[in-house]
């Protein structure tokens, strides 16, 4: 298959300009057939399939699993990016006077798990982020100390990437754990979380992974499952599961994170949007969002409008933002003419996928030169 298919997967392109994967993207369509699929089953045969549905689960995982660059085993299905957080601030052990960190401004879900900690007499020290940015000079001042790094790989406003890297081995040096939120980058940018040594990372599966809402993804370092306390706990958490036993014996995997009942559906779905994004690759993705932004980036130039995110490499990622005199009235008729963007920090941000094209390009600017006219 090449882009003319891929595209075909997405209905949205017949009538919109569609720059808006940073907040809920379109499913393609292969996942929205296996979703219904397992809905069919369901109406038709009740829980017949179930079994089948199990090594469908299975399948997702491991697909799941090569997109973060680990095993399958350290790969739990969750609700949502906060739940696979939420599982390690509430999951480590605290005493009073424990402290952990956060990078600050940041999406909320970054910061609100740590928060809740403080009832418990632990202290939330801010890593600054500056225009999007993290200096990791002036990370490594603060993370000396804390017993967990919580941050998220690019800022979602400006879309400015961290230095994950550089920002592990601080973590590792300094003795405390890295927890991700990788939400904007997975399935828009290559992530290894084993080469790069994160402890802990979560994502939901409704932005560049193209999946359905309220499925998220859970990575946990192997070895480093019993430093969490189950935070929830059901049969599926414990070996065996299906033999529905009645001894308390958490699996060792990552699966001790599922407490019960999963959404087989959902998951199908997901399973669906992944095979689309091996069969393109994770390079061709890269290098198709990079350079639909560079032809949005010279378009905006030509019309004098600022990027405020940065394209220098190691930095830039699947985000552009621009500035623009009257951001919010644009962004409400740029909407209204079916070109979907979002609204954050005062600028417009686009986020375009692999399948979006120069035609989606030149569409965007057809319309914008229109705004106020």
């Amino acid at each position: 298959m090449g882009h003319a298919m891929w595209r075909e997967e997405f209905s949205v392109v017949q009538d919109t300009v569609f720059f808006n994967h940073s907040a809920v993207s379109p499913m393609p369509k292969r996942a929205r057939d296996a979703g219904v699929a397992v809905f069919d089953d369901r109406w038709q045969r009740a829980s017949w399939d179930y079994f089948r549905w199990l090594d469908l689960i299975g399948d997702t995982r491991e697909r799941a699993a090569r997109l973060l660059g680990t095993t399958a085993s350290q790969v739990a299905f969750t609700g949502n990016t906060s739940s696979g957080l939420s599982l390690v601030a509430a999951g480590l052990t605290w005493n009073p006077g424990d402290t952990v960190a956060v990078t600050w401004p940041d999406f909320p879900t970054v910061r609100f798990p740590c928060d809740a900690l403080r009832a418990r007499g632990v202290r939330v020290v801010e890593i600054p982020r500056r225009n999007g940015r993290v200096d990791l000079d002036e990370a490594a001042k603060r993370i000396p100390g804390c017993r967990l790094v919580m941050a998220s790989t690019v800022d979602w406003v400006t879309g400015t990437a961290v230095d994950v890297a550089g920002l592990v081995t601080l973590c590792h040096r300094a003795g405390a754990l890295c927890c991700l939120d990788v939400i904007q980058s997975l399935g828009a940018m290559p992530v290894n979380v084993a080469s790069l040594g994160v402890d802990f990372a979560a994502a939901g599966c409704h932005k560049w992974q193209l999946g359905p809402m309220g499925l998220g993804i859970f990575y946990v370092m192997p070895g480093l499952e019993d430093l969490l306390a189950p935070v929830m706990v059901g049969w599926r958490s414990m070996e065996g599961e299906e033999h529905l036993g009645d001894v308390y014996q958490l699996k060792s995997s990552a699966g001790r994170f599922e407490p019960g009942t999963q959404d087989v559906a959902a998951i199908a779905a997901y399973g669906g949007s992944l095979s689309l994004l091996e069969e393109v690759g994770a390079d061709t993705i890269r290098s198709a969002i990079f350079a639909v932004i560079d032809a949005l980036c010279d378009g905006l130039a030509e019309r004098g409008l600022s990027v405020i995110s940065p394209m220098g490499e190691g930095e830039r990622s699947s985000i552009l933002a621009f500035a623009h005199p009257q951001a919010e009235d644009l962004y409400n008729y740029l909407m209204q003419s079916r070109v979907f963007v979002s609204y954050r920090g005062g600028a417009i941000r686009l986020a375009p996928h692999f399948y979006n094209d120069a035609t989606d390009v030149e569409r965007f600017f057809t319309i914008l030169d229109g705004f106020g006219k």
